[in-house]
Protein backbone atom coordinates (compact mmCIF):
# COMPACT_ATOMS: atom_id res chain seq x y z
CA UNK A 1 0.00 0.00 0.00
CA UNK A 2 1.07 3.39 -0.60
CA UNK A 3 2.05 6.30 1.97
CA UNK A 4 0.26 9.17 1.80
CA UNK A 5 2.20 12.41 1.26
CA UNK A 6 1.66 14.42 4.02
CA UNK A 7 1.57 18.38 3.40
CA UNK A 8 4.37 20.39 5.40
CA UNK A 9 2.71 23.90 7.20
CA UNK A 10 5.02 26.78 6.36
CA UNK A 11 4.91 28.95 9.32
CA UNK A 12 3.91 32.70 8.27
CA UNK A 13 6.41 35.44 9.09
CA UNK A 14 4.62 37.95 11.77
CA UNK A 15 4.59 41.34 9.92
CA UNK A 16 5.89 44.34 11.87
CA UNK A 17 4.14 47.34 11.68
CA UNK A 18 7.04 49.66 11.49
CA UNK A 19 7.78 47.60 8.52
CA UNK A 20 4.76 48.45 6.28
CA UNK A 21 5.91 50.92 3.61
CA UNK A 22 3.64 54.34 3.40
CA UNK A 23 2.67 55.31 0.26
CA UNK A 24 3.74 58.31 -0.46
CA UNK A 25 1.25 60.44 -2.68
CA UNK A 26 2.55 63.16 -5.03
CA UNK A 27 1.16 66.38 -5.17
CA UNK A 28 -1.46 66.99 -8.07
CA UNK A 29 -0.71 69.63 -10.80
CA UNK A 30 -3.67 71.35 -11.46
CA UNK A 31 -4.66 71.45 -15.57
CA UNK A 32 -3.96 75.00 -16.85
CA UNK A 33 -5.41 76.34 -20.03
CA UNK A 34 -2.62 78.30 -21.62
CA UNK A 35 -2.99 80.07 -24.71
CA UNK A 36 -0.85 77.95 -27.14
CA UNK A 37 -2.99 75.05 -25.99
CA UNK A 38 -6.37 77.32 -27.19
CA UNK A 39 -4.73 77.84 -30.29
CA UNK A 40 -3.80 74.23 -31.24
CA UNK A 41 -6.94 73.31 -30.58
CA UNK A 42 -8.99 76.18 -32.45
CA UNK A 43 -6.51 75.39 -35.77
CA UNK A 44 -7.11 71.49 -35.42
CA UNK A 45 -11.31 72.58 -35.65
CA UNK A 46 -10.61 74.63 -38.45
CA UNK A 47 -8.92 72.10 -40.15
CA UNK A 48 -11.28 69.08 -39.19
CA UNK A 49 -14.67 71.23 -39.96
CA UNK A 50 -13.14 72.44 -43.38
CA UNK A 51 -12.49 68.58 -44.16
CA UNK A 52 -15.65 67.27 -42.98
CA UNK A 53 -17.53 70.17 -45.28
CA UNK A 54 -14.99 68.92 -48.40
CA UNK A 55 -16.19 65.69 -47.72
CA UNK A 56 -20.33 66.20 -47.65
CA UNK A 57 -19.96 68.54 -50.47
CA UNK A 58 -17.95 65.49 -52.52
CA UNK A 59 -20.61 63.26 -50.67
CA UNK A 60 -23.97 65.43 -52.39
CA UNK A 61 -22.12 65.62 -55.94
CA UNK A 62 -20.94 61.90 -56.35
CA UNK A 63 -23.75 59.53 -57.96
CA UNK A 64 -25.91 57.36 -55.98
CA UNK A 65 -25.22 54.03 -54.95
CA UNK A 66 -21.50 54.42 -56.16
CA UNK A 67 -17.88 53.39 -53.79
CA UNK A 68 -17.21 56.89 -53.71
CA UNK A 69 -21.03 57.78 -52.08
CA UNK A 70 -20.63 55.27 -49.46
CA UNK A 71 -16.75 56.62 -48.70
CA UNK A 72 -17.57 60.38 -48.42
CA UNK A 73 -20.70 60.02 -46.29
CA UNK A 74 -18.43 57.49 -43.93
CA UNK A 75 -16.04 60.25 -44.16
CA UNK A 76 -18.12 63.10 -43.28
CA UNK A 77 -19.53 61.31 -40.29
CA UNK A 78 -15.58 60.64 -38.90
CA UNK A 79 -14.64 64.30 -39.53
CA UNK A 80 -17.76 65.64 -38.20
CA UNK A 81 -17.30 63.55 -34.54
CA UNK A 82 -13.37 64.82 -34.65
CA UNK A 83 -14.49 68.16 -35.17
CA UNK A 84 -17.21 67.87 -32.17
CA UNK A 85 -14.71 66.21 -29.99
CA UNK A 86 -12.72 69.33 -30.32
CA UNK A 87 -15.07 71.64 -30.04
CA UNK A 88 -16.30 70.19 -26.59
CA UNK A 89 -12.15 70.56 -26.27
CA UNK A 90 -12.12 74.14 -26.61
CA UNK A 91 -15.06 74.61 -24.42
CA UNK A 92 -13.36 73.11 -21.44
CA UNK A 93 -10.43 75.13 -22.27
CA UNK A 94 -12.51 78.24 -21.92
CA UNK A 95 -14.12 76.99 -19.25
CA UNK A 96 -10.83 76.54 -17.10
CA UNK A 97 -8.94 79.57 -18.73
CA UNK A 98 -11.96 81.20 -17.21
CA UNK A 99 -12.41 78.91 -13.53
CA UNK A 100 -8.45 80.27 -13.25
CA UNK A 101 -9.12 83.63 -12.75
Amino acid sequence: MAKKKRVRRIARRKIRHSAVRRVVHKPTRLVRSSGRKIRVVISNLIIFTILSLVSWILFSVSGEGTLFNNLFWLLTFVLGFVAIAFLIVLVALIFLKGMGK
